[in-house]
């Protein structure tokens, strides 16, 4: 479990170098803004494109047991987001992902914490990859069209997704459908 300090943010989205929080300081001080990176891993499959979806351990204190991003983590201090997804990547289903074939799609202010700034990136699997969660954060892992992904996020309660928001699940579709 990785447990370094995470990056403190300016309202305005900018990292503050030099700030760093860890997440007791940030539980108590709801002025601190933090930053997250998002992966969601994509691939062709028989001509239909399908998201991979990770299903949170029941361990975890945050959404148990719902289905969630690809790989996603905070920003650790003086990190930049991108290397926060290929971090992420490697911890928590063993992919090592080069940056270069990262493809950023948006930035936003995260809808279930007011005080996150979330980056958000597709990478497109080109191979069979062998998954491994060995950290606790991950329980299994799961491909999805994306119909059914529309259809899960149609109603994030009943289907366990958590809930990023209408405009973060539109953004993420348009841009995924804007580069198959």
């Amino acid at each position: 479990m990785h447990n370094e300090p995470w990056q403190v943010y300016s309202n305005n989205g900018a990292s503050l170098s030099g700030h760093s929080a860890d997440k007791g300081e940030i539980n108590k001080n709801p002025s601190l803004i933090v930053g997250a990176s998002h992966v969601w891993i994509w691939r062709e499959n028989n001509g239909t494109t399908e998201l991979l979806l990770q299903k949170r351990s029941a361990s975890v204190k945050s959404w148990p047991g719902y289905y969630d991003i690809s790989t996603a983590g905070h920003i650790d201090a003086n990190e930049s987001p991108i290397e926060t997804a290929v971090r992420e990547a490697e911890e928590e289903v063993g992919l090592g992902i080069n940056a270069d074939d990262l493809y950023f799609v948006f930035s936003l202010r995260a809808s279930i914490r007011d005080t996150e700034f979330d980056w958000v990136y597709l990478y497109k699997l080109t191979n069979d990859a062998q998954f491994r969660f060995e950290d606790g954060e991950v329980e299994s892992l799961e491909w999805v069209t994306l119909e059914e992904f529309q259809e899960r996020i149609s109603d994030t309660s009943k289907n366990k997704i958590v809930p990023h928001g209408d405009p973060y699940f539109a953004l993420l579709l348009m841009n995924l459908r804007r580069i198959i």
